[in-house]
Parts: structure tokens; sequence; C-alpha cells
């Protein structure tokens, strides 16, 4: 009889508490956030302590559900907690399931872009216009590969603009046949038909556009090198005193040859059409659509295509 009864105890006490257990494991939380951060040292009462009322009992449920699962281990970082259960939350901090995040560099940003890219970013910018770099290049402008890249809350800029300088030069050291060919100008010429180009099609056309006027000593006459020698002051217009401009050392209305630096990141389309492009038979080009260009070979079809336009050149 006194066996029954003890068992009978046993039992309701189980039921009794099992029902609120289970209601705190499988309580979601209301958090002022959807994302919350661990440091390095915080006890598990500390960090619960954020996002539920740990009293008395909620930290006994909660030191039972750690032995029940195994889970003694929380691992510092940034969890996303979104309609997650007490129990899912810690389970994903046992697993160190942190946040991950992206940061885009696209082809056609400027290290000025990149700059504003890196503050918005969750990355500690310890590579400020790049500066972090290695670089064998004479500048710090388009010496990245354009592509998406993954990292922690907390990581360093540098862990990533390293490696995606690294990739480019992989890229132009497998990709340049000919040792006379300078990976500097490559960039340089690259960047300019990134921002002249309006599709891929036609990037090979404009890179021997400018090919052949280098090879005649023309000079380039590119609307996108004006304007990053302005920046990061550009109006948004071109004016007739920013291209006679002389003192813009990117204006390739007044100097002769390439400019100094790369305008931007290039595409690797753009960097395979300065690297297999040759002087050809155009020297003009006019844009027709937002995404197209005509292209003269002398310089009165290229005047008349532009009145045709409507456009004043």
């Amino acid at each position: 009889m006194y066996l029954i009864k003890s068992f009978s105890f046993i039992f309701i006490l189980i039921i009794s508490i099992y029902s609120p257990y289970k209601a705190f494991v499988e309580h979601i939380p209301v958090y002022e956030d959807t994302k919350i951060d661990i440091n390095s040292g915080e006890s598990i009462n500390e960090v619960f302590s954020k996002i539920t009322t740990l009293n008395i009992v909620n930290k006994l449920f909660l030191k039972i559900l750690i032995r029940s699962n195994n889970l003694n281990l929380i691992q510092h970082g940034e969890y996303d907690i979104t309609n997650k259960s007490i129990k899912d939350i810690i389970i994903a901090m046992n697993n160190g399931n942190t946040v991950t995040h992206k940061i885009k560099i696209n082809e056609g940003i400027t290290i000025f872009d990149l700059e504003n890219l890196l503050d918005q970013s969750f990355l500690i910018n310890d590579c400020s216009f790049l500066k972090c770099l290695e670089s064998k290049y004479s500048f710090n402008e388009g010496i990245l590969y354009p592509d998406t890249y993954y990292y922690k809350k907390g990581m360093t800029a540098s862990s990533i603009l390293i490696k995606s300088h690294k990739r480019l030069d992989e890229y132009l050291n497998n990709n340049i046949n000919d040792e006379n060919m300078n990976k500097e100008d490559i960039l340089i010429l690259a960047s300019i038909i990134e921002k002249e180009a309006g599709n891929d099609e036609e990037k090979l056309k404009i890179s021997g556009v400018f090919l052949k006027r280098l090879s005649i000593n023309m000079k380039l006459q590119a609307d996108p090198t004006i304007i990053y020698g302005l920046l990061p002051n550009f109006d948004g217009d071109i004016k007739k005193s920013d291209i006679l401009n002389r003192n813009n050392k990117y204006n390739t209305y007044m100097i002769n040859g390439l400019p100094p630096t790369p305008i931007s990141i290039s595409s690797l389309s753009s960097i395979d059409a300065a690297i297999n492009g040759l002087p050809g038979e155009y020297l003009f080009f006019v844009a027709d659509s937002p995404t197209s260009h005509y292209f003269s070979k002398t310089y009165e079809e290229h005047v008349n295509k532009i009145k045709e336009l409507g456009l004043n050149k």
C-alpha cells in the first residue's frame, strides 16, 4: 500500500512538473529583435535572461533541458531566434548555428561605393580603401574579384578583401597569355569597358574602339572617366567645364592614353574583352538605347547618328 502511494505521488509530481516544463521549452520568446548576440564567456542563465523570464522554476527547467539533451556548450556569436522555441534556440547555440551574412562586391562599383558597403555591413572595417592589401598594383581601385562573399558578424573586412584580391590576380594570371600585356593597363581598360557597355555582347567591340584610338594616339574621350575624377562629389551632370577641365587627371578628353587607375571593379566579361580585344574598324559609338550602342567608322557617320537620335554631343 505504501509503495502504491509512493508511485502515485511520484506520478502526480512528474505530471505536475511536465506540463509547465513542456510549456517552457516550447515557449517562443518575444524579443525586441530577431537576432541575439552571445558574447564569449556568457553563461546559459545570462543568455536566456535576455529573452525570457528566468525565475527559480525556469532555471530548473533550463537545467533539465540541457542535461536531458546533452547540451552542455553555448558557442558565442549571432543567432537568429525568429519564431524559435527555447529548446530550438539552445540547440542552435549548442551547435554554433550562427547567422551568416553576405556582402555583394559587384562589378561597376568604385572604391567609394565599397567603403559604403563595408560601413553598412557587420564586418569590422580594418581595410579602409583597401589599404590592408599587399598589392603588386600601383593603385587600389578595381583590384577585387566581383562576387558574393559570406561571413559571420564580427569578422574582419580584410579576411574577405584579401581573398577577393587574390582571386582577381589569379584570374588575370590564368587568362593573360601574352607576357607583353600589362595587367594594370588591362584593368584600367576593362573598367572603362565596364562603364561604357550596355550589354556583354558589345564589350569586345567597345574594346576594339578604344584600342583603335590608342593605336592612332587619339584621345579616348570616355565620359565615365570624367565622372570618376569628380568623385565623390559628382552631382550627376557632366558640364562643358568638366570636359574642358585639364586638372582632372581622369579627363580622357584632355589627357592622352589611359587614365592613371581603373574607374571601377570590372566584370570578368569586361576583363576578357580587354585581354582579347584588338583595334577594330570602328572609332566612335553612341547609345541608341538604354542597353546598346551604334558604332561608326567615321566622325561624319557618328555625327549624323547623333542628330538622328536627337542628342546634343
